[in-house]
C-alpha cells in the first residue's frame, strides 16, 4: 500500500514529458522525432530516480 501512488506518479510524469516533446515536435516541423525521444528518456530517467529515491528512503 505504501507504493500503491508511486505507480500514477510514474506514469503521469511519463505522460507529461512525451506530451510536451511531442507538442514541441509539431511546433518545430521536424520530420524526426528528437524533443520527442529526448524528454521520453529524460522523464525515464526522472522518474527512475524518483522510484530509487522513495525505495531507500523507506
Amino acid at each position: 500500500m505504501r507504493y500503491a501512488g508511486l505507480a500514477f506518479q510514474m506514469m503521469a510524469t511519463l505522460g507529461l514529458a512525451v506530451f510536451i516533446g511531442y507538442k514541441l515536435d509539431q511546433k518545430i516541423g521536424w520530420r524526426f522525432p528528437v524533443c520527442l525521444i529526448v524528454f521520453s528518456l529524460g522523464g525515464l530517467v526522472v522518474t527512475l530516480r524518483q522510484i530509487l529515491n522513495d525505495t531507500r528512503r523507506k
